[in-house]
């Protein structure tokens, strides 16, 4: 956690993007530097700087790691016999998103839908939902301004939106998210920031006004955002009837969102 509350800047992108940037330059290695042999792929990992916590095996004849670099943590694929690393979802045949699964069992104690239901989130919706959906929101962010506008109209059929507040894009974002968090009426200051997205939203909070457990909090949701696997916001986790989570980064067309958000049938 940063130790002075007065440098923000400490939770926004360049942080959160270290380890991808780290993939990439992985993924862009040449195949001479790749060797099948594990001891290889393990010391390449660590002449990039990448620690490797854990090796499973996926069962599709391909092996996972995860992966550290600081505070980050990323679960990523190795192919071709250790010349070249993949990221995203894995998904077997039967349409399951193994890489879910890997999150829950080797890097987010507890799993990734509990460690949600504990981080701050900011209700909107049904009361008593037939669907319940986390956002991970930007304050600045334009398309997680979309989301919010298109899901209104959903919340008729039993939707609740969980909004988790990461701080990834610009300076503001910690100290927008923070206000929202410290408000009186959380739900209504952030219906206001995005009311008047247009205008700026609303302004952030002050360093010295962010109280330490808010910017604990942040950090934490910003953290786990990158552990996700999320490039870009919003990061819409959604849990499908058979519990398997369904992981979207950014917003799809309008017309899609009913039955991402397990609205129109399981997503």
């Amino acid at each position: 956690m940063p130790t002075d509350p007065s440098r923000p800047v400490a939770l926004p992108a360049g942080r959160c993007r270290t380890l991808v940037v780290l993939l990439v330059g992985l993924a862009l290695a040449g195949s001479a530097a790749w060797a099948a042999s594990p001891a290889r792929t393990l010391r390449l990992f660590n002449r990039m700087g990448v620690r490797v916590i854990r090796r499973f095996p996926t069962g599709l004849g391909i092996e996972g790691y995860v992966i550290g670099s600081g505070m980050h943590r990323a679960i990523v694929y190795s192919v071709g016999g250790g010349r070249g690393i993949l990221t995203g979802n894995l998904i077997n045949a039967h349409g399951v998103n193994l890489t879910s699964r890997f999150l829950d069992r080797y890097l987010v104690q507890g799993g990734v839908w509990n460690r949600l239901a504990h981080l701050p989130w900011v209700a909107e919706g049904a009361a008593h939902p037939r669907t319940i959906v986390y956002a991970m929101v930007d304050p600045n962010c334009v398309y997680c301004h979309h989301l919010w506008q298109w899901v209104q109209p959903l919340f008729k059929d039993g939707l609740q939106m969980r909004y988790v507040f990461v701080a990834v894009l610009a300076r503001s974002s910690l100290g927008k998210a923070a206000r929202i968090l410290q408000s009186r009426r959380p739900e209504a200051t952030y219906n206001a920031l995005e009311a008047h997205y247009a205008q700026g939203g609303l302004p952030p909070l002050p360093p010295d006004q962010i109280r330490p457990r808010t910017l604990a909090a942040i950090r934490d949701s910003t953290l786990l955002f990158g552990w996700l696997g999320f490039q870009g916001t919003p990061g819409i986790i959604v849990r499908s009837a058979q519990g398997g989570l369904h992981l979207t980064g950014g917003v799809p067309p309008e017309g899609d969102l009913p039955h991402l958000l397990g609205l129109a049938g399981t997503p």
